[in-house]
């Protein structure tokens, strides 16, 4: 393998990183304990349950999901080259997308994949050194420049193989945000940092889809609403109160008659539902939810942006998600019409103050509502 890497290390990663990394241990923290509570035969089948809906999702099939998810603790063999030998042959099985190498690995390209998946770091440093370099030897084979669009099998099966091996959650790709690719003339440093910065938003994902899952999908009993989900809800209603007008008058500029007005809904009544298009499946199913709706009015569309704040977890474990969804109503029906990825929401953890995640709701509420003047000026 010619320009082979030197392997990363946590400590050469920018605070930035360093602090995505500190929220996946701290959000893990949080995991371990509630698996704690339910048998390994209930977590297996929750989690293969999860993984397939997710790949099914992105019009991956069942192959695709088996291929991403490893053996229970201690079934799994080492991570090897013959192993990775293994996974790849698997993953050149596959239809033909997410694609796959046109050229087979050789012993010396397994090998060099197994130890590059087993240095010293944190699992997600690791995860991502892995399919880096898996990312990187494909496109060699291939022939192809390294600014590919990294839609291999093999490269996402290993990294989650390497996250489950650390007991973490496997590691989804999510076509919404791909994952930065390297371009030429760029640094490999601050390109390795921004894919772990992505693996670890990826990995927060992950964790809170486990969190949130609850058997038999049964409702989630009401209790006190904590101060941090108060205090949430409300900052990201009066964001999106703070920006109607100015939105208004922008889309009155191309329509005299358009209109901007905010309400504010619970997710757990039953008023107005058919007026309020539900936002997507919540994380756990019965849990508590609110959402902020901003709605947009011109001449033939409406569209109807929520923000959605919810508790996950059964019983609520005090993270909250937050993510955004637009819906557009025209004379032939109503659709969904753009929705945060799972990498690009934000995930509030029990011991933060109300401020350390604003900065980052924010940025998500102005981006949704960019969007969603975007969408509706293009109809």
């Amino acid at each position: 393998m010619n320009s082979r890497l030197v392997a990363p290390v946590p400590e050469a990663l920018p605070d930035r990183v360093r602090a995505e990394l500190t929220d996946v241990d701290r959000l893990r923290e949080i995991w371990a304990r509630r698996l704690q509570r339910n048998p390994l035969t209930e977590r297996t089948a929750a989690r293969r349950a999860l993984t397939h809906d997710r790949v099914q999702e992105w019009g991956g099939g069942p192959e695709l999901a088996e291929l991403l998810l490893a053996a229970p603790a201690g079934a799994e063999p080492p991570l090897t080259g013959p192993y990775v030998a293994t996974l790849a042959g698997r993953a050149a099985g596959l239809p033909p997308s997410p694609r796959t190498s046109g050229a087979p690995l050789t012993s010396e390209h397994t090998l060099a994949l197994a130890e590059a998946a087993g240095i010293t770091a944190h699992p997600v440093v690791r995860a991502a050194h892995a399919y880096a370099e898996c990312v990187r030897l494909m496109n060699e084979l291939d022939g192809s420049e390294s600014e590919g669009e990294a839609l291999h099998a093999l490269p996402w099966a290993l990294a989650s193989r390497v996250l489950q091996r650390a007991d973490h959650p496997p590691l989804l790709l999510d076509p919404r945000t791909p994952p930065p690719v390297f371009r030429k003339g760029e640094d490999p440093e601050e390109h390795f940092a921004a894919l772990v910065a992505h693996f670890a938003r990826l990995v927060i994902e992950a964790l809170r889809r486990e969190i949130g899952w609850n058997p038999g999908n049964l409702p989630v009993t009401g209790g006190r609403v904590p101060p941090l989900a108060v205090a949430t809800r409300r900052r990201v209603m009066e964001h999106v109160r703070s920006r109607s007008a100015p939105v208004e008058l922008l889309l009155r500029a191309l329509d005299p008659a358009a209109r901007a007005a905010v309400s504010s809904e619970d997710g757990e009544k039953d008023t107005d539902r058919d007026a309020v298009p539900p936002p997507r499946r919540p994380l756990t199913h019965g849990a508590a939810q609110w959402w902020t709706r901003m709605e947009l009015a011109t001449e033939g569309a409406t569209l109807n942006l929520y923000v959605i704040v919810q508790e996950v977890g059964d019983p609520p474990s005090g993270v909250l998600a937050v993510t955004a969804d637009t819906h557009l109503t025209m004379p032939d029906g109503t659709r969904r019409a753009w929705e945060t990825s799972g990498g690009d929401s934000v995930t509030v953890l029990p011991s933060d103050s109300a401020d350390d995640r604003w900065p980052r709701i924010r940025e998500l509420v102005d981006e949704a509502i960019s969007r969603a003047v975007d969408e509706l000026t293009r109809v």
